[in-house]
């Protein structure tokens, strides 16, 4: 009996650890599976977001809209368009106290238009034009006075020369 009893056990104890489940029901599967992928998807975001805290991602592939990330505080942070999952036309990032750091243009993804860059004091600190997510323009250079520092000639993204400051 006793042999009995330890063998019915070790067999409800083996049977019992069987740790693979499967889902009869269609809806109950695809829910299961729309979920993982999900937790998949976010786990490498901010594996990614943790790596480049300035990475900006659309919240899927495939989405059209308006795009506003803010620090802890509640100030913008970065405010944009995605179509189609890509960034386009006018974005702006800030710092955290509310002054714009950057204003830059894209085009399906790709930088295209004029960008400025502030300092922190709200003074610029360079313009330039991108053609097709390439530097192709001159580009100027300022001190944190807003004196004009430097001006550099680029070409599908190389450095050309450098121009005379005024």
């Amino acid at each position: 009996m006793k042999k009995t009893v330890l063998i019915f056990l070790s067999i409800l104890i083996i049977v019992s650890c069987n740790t693979k489940t499967e889902v009869e029901n269609p809806e109950v599967k695809s829910h299961v599976a729309d979920s993982i992928s999900k937790v998949q998807q976010k786990i490498v975001v901010d594996s990614l977001k943790a790596k480049n805290p300035l990475l900006i991602l659309p919240p899927d592939s495939n989405y059209t809209g308006e795009y506003v990330d803010k620090y802890d505080g509640g100030i913008t942070k970065f405010k944009g368009t995605f179509r189609f999952g890509k960034r386009h036309g006018q974005w702006v990032s800030f710092y955290p106290t509310g002054i714009p750091w950057s204003e830059l243009h894209f085009d399906k993804g790709l930088r295209h238009g004029i960008n400025v860059s502030y300092y922190e004091n709200g003074k610029i600190r360079y313009t330039g034009i991108y053609k097709n997510d390439v530097r192709d323009s001159v580009w100027s250079y300022y001190d944190s006075i807003g004196n004009i520092a430097e001006k550099v000639l680029f070409k599908d993204d190389k450095m050309v020369k450098k121009l005379p400051a005024k």
